[in-house]
């Protein structure tokens, strides 16, 4: 199986697309400016202690406090308190935990203002991204995330993803982390690790050790909102999680991206490294590789699969409702309780797809298309539960009803993912008239001439709809070819599916947007 990365950065945001087999089936976008992400670490300052719903609410420098829950405090509260409390009064030296003396632990069944007093400060890392009207949620259980382990200090354990089976494996493995890990840090071993050299290893160790030595430094200087310790990139915290599936291309349109996932792919040593590919095309590269197209087709309201077949997705803000719809799918020589089987079996399919592609988290609803058989009620669960393995994110699936619902719990950790397909034309406002063609024509064509004779541009890039751009190029003496001739400027037409009818841009010789 072809498994690929697409990492296009614009000068908004930066979207990722995972492919598997060239299908689309998780995709990530990240705006610029953001000044959060899950797992970055702050330093933050207790507002409110919330004795009910044993949490604390924790200021971080945002509009929305940061919920603390006190299951998130970990059994080492005290001992971390006292770390966070010495550090930002600059009395930690090296890695802070070198003869660090722990202080008792917690209960489980503990209260939240034992451990934690208001106006307190305290680290906390980012479990889960602001949502809707929520603020984020926090953690005072401390990781620091590598290609191949989780450094996680106060501990002293080495466990291993449950994904590595091999008896033999997992006991390498643990042999060489037990020896390798520094004193009073605990390791998490993960399934990329799996076959590696002690080497890399040891190597991985070294540089998660060097960010938190580098956070230690940081927090004597450190106050209320700063960001002590964050990921080096969103492109390579996708792609560190991505380098267990052996993927086969790396993708990205972006220079900068291209040597950072180049440093990173070639310190990790990961195979992945020869498969990093820098595009440099006209078209956009969700453009080149088909992507916006897959992108325009997977989101929405109806989603269509299976030959006529479609599901109908609603979303609120308690929950996500997927309806299964047969359409015009249907064989003849079925009866149609196979019929409704051979639907609802490709709709488990689509929507562990859609699920992970959207992101949707909370509770989901799937309304299957009525079946009788209870052999056939089996069946669909279990494609579903089959389906949905590949996800990384924590989910729970609940059994068929008689009415043939199923209820899907699954963790939300950040907004979920929406893009719209349907909206009021920016050409027509609503009315359902265009400017005309000849309008759009004249337009741009005033553009080429003002920055030719006015600006003195020789050469420039206009990028718009494909209909537009097949206009300008039709033909041998073409319109862009007139422009040459009539006005010294070499002009490079790009379609744009992306883009709306009559919609253009234009470009400089740095690709960088001309504000006309």
């Amino acid at each position: 199986m072809a498994n690929e990365l697409y990492i296009e950065v614009t000068p908004q945001d930066e979207k990722i697309a995972f492919l598997q087999d060239k299908r689309l089936t998780e995709f990530y976008q990240e705006k610029k400016g953001k000044n959060i992400v899950v797992g970055d670490i702050f330093v933050g300052i207790v507002r409110k202690i919330l004795p009910g719903n044993n949490a604390a609410f924790v200021n971080i420098g945002l509009d929305k406090d940061a919920f603390v829950h006190y299951s998130d405090l970990g059994p080492n509260i005290k001992s971390f308190s006292k770390f966070s409390r010495t550090g930002l009064q600059g009395g930690l030296t090296g890695n802070g935990l070198q003869k660090f003396q722990f202080e008792p632990e917690t209960l489980k069944t503990g209260n939240v203002s034992e451990v934690l007093k208001r106006n307190q400060q305290i680290l906390v890392q980012i479990l889960k991204e602001p949502i809707s009207s929520k603020g984020p949620r926090a953690t005072a259980e401390i990781t620091v995330a590598g290609s191949y382990c989780i450094l996680i200090p106060f501990y002293h354990h080495v466990n291993i993803s449950k994904k590595i089976v091999e008896r033999a494996e997992r006991n390498r493995l643990k042999a060489i982390v037990h020896n390798l890990k520094p004193e009073n840090f605990g390791v998490v071993i993960r399934t990329a690790a799996q076959n590696v050299g002690e080497d890399i290893l040891k190597k991985d160790l070294e540089e998660l050790l060097i960010r938190w030595n580098s956070m230690v430094n940081l927090l004597k200087n450190a106050k209320q909102g700063d960001k002590v310790l964050g990921e080096p990139s969103f492109a390579i915290s996708i792609v560190r999680d991505y380098l267990s599936l052996d993927l086969t291309g790396i993708y990205t349109n972006d220079p900068e991206n291209f040597k950072q996932l180049e440093k990173y792919l070639e310190n990790s040593q990961s195979n992945a490294f020869k498969s990093l590919r820098l595009h440099k095309g006209q078209a956009s590269l969700f453009e080149h590789f088909g992507i916006n197209k897959q992108l325009k087709t997977s989101f929405g309201k109806t989603v269509s699969f299976s030959g006529g077949a479609y599901l109908v997705i609603e979303h609120t803000e308690a929950l996500h409702v997927i309806d299964v719809n047969s359409g015009s799918n249907h064989n003849k020589e079925n009866s149609q309780e196979e019929n409704a089987l051979q639907v609802n079996l490709e709709a488990a399919k689509e929507i562990a797809r859609q699920v992970k592609l959207r992101d949707m988290g909370g509770i989901i609803v799937i309304d299957f298309i009525d079946t009788k058989e209870n052999n056939h009620k089996k069946q669909i669960l279990n494609e579903l539960q089959d389906a949905m393995k590949s996800d990384k994110a924590s989910h729970n699936i609940l059994p068929m009803s008689k009415f043939c619902l199923v209820q899907l719990t699954r963790e939300r950790v950040r907004p979920e993912t929406n893009i719209i397909t349907e909206e009021n034309c920016p050409m027509c406002k609503g009315t359902g008239y265009v400017t005309s063609s000849q309008n759009i024509e004249d337009d741009i064509e005033a553009s080429v001439k003002y920055l030719a004779h006015s600006l003195n541009f020789k050469n420039v890039k206009i990028v718009t709809h494909p209909f537009i751009a097949a206009y300008f190029k039709k033909g041998i003496i073409s319109k862009r070819f007139k422009w040459r001739m009539d006005f010294k400027i070499n002009v490079n037409i790009v379609a744009d599916s992306s883009l709306h009818y009559g919609e253009f841009h234009i470009f400089d010789e740095n690709d960088e947007e001309i504000k006309l």
